[in-house]
């Protein structure tokens, strides 16, 4: 039978954020919430929970986890973009850095909703992009966006409370080809089964009922740590 997913429920957005701030240190509080007058949208707590999981792939393959500002500093409070962003700006937003204790290996930046440019030199906005720690350094002396080509891992969450249509399905496609990145991962709360025979169709990367507490969660997560794998015993 087709794992189409699910609906996320009325709990889903508190369980997102708790896996969120269990990645986090105690001391360093977050801007995302769930509510109060200005809480976070479901679509920004999918790419803060994606974020999460890859942070929690990344401790369980040997990596250290820490986090700082784009200025390097240490972060007083844990940012996330809630809208398309650079790379190179907003030196007040969080990304983690990943790093291999006793390896020669450049460290690992982890960053949320930041344009990436794919093949055909166009800009596709990343909703978790992982990259080496100098090729970020150069797109920050230089102002400019990363090449997809640099990318450990690129991911595209779709966060859905209905099923997604065949033609979110076909963009992701596109999306795929235009960036070089060796993983590229789809994640989806909910998806009409054309979307999953379309990709599956296609043989690309992709879990369908991501959401915390699920089977798609764990499956993901390794999608996840087989990226950080790959770099860590890469030459």
């Amino acid at each position: 039978m087709t794992n189409v997913g699910e609906v996320p429920d009325s709990t889903a957005a508190s369980r997102m954020l708790a896996q969120l701030r269990a990645e986090l240190p105690r001391a360093l509080p977050s801007a995302l919430s769930v509510g109060g007058p200005s809480p976070t949208a479901g679509n920004d707590l999918y790419e803060a929970y994606l974020f999460a999981l890859v942070l929690r792939a990344a401790r369980n393959e040997g990596y250290s986890v820490s986090f700082t500002d784009g200025a390097g500093g240490v972060p007083v409070e844990f940012r996330l973009r809630r809208s398309p962003g650079r790379l190179p700006s907003g030196t007040n937003f969080t990304h983690a850095l990943l790093a291999l204790p006793g390896v020669a290996k450049d460290p690992l930046e982890v960053h949320t909703g930041v344009a990436v440019i794919g093949k055909s030199k166009v800009a596709h906005e990343a909703d978790v992009l992982v990259l080496p720690s100098a090729d970020a350094q150069r797109c920050r002396q230089l102002r400019i966006d990363p090449a997809s080509h640099d990318a450990i891992l690129v991911v595209e969450g779709k966060y859905y409370t209905t099923p997604l249509t065949l033609g979110t399905g076909r963009e992701f496609l596109g999306l795929e080809v235009d960036l070089s990145a060796r993983f590229k991962v789809f994640a989806a709360t909910i998806a009409n089964p054309s979307v999953v025979h379309l990709l599956e169709g296609r043989k690309r990367i992709y879990e369908v009922g991501v959401l915390p507490g699920r089977k798609a969660e764990r499956d993901i997560q390794e999608r996840f740590a087989q990226a950080l794998r790959t770099y860590r015993q890469a030459a």
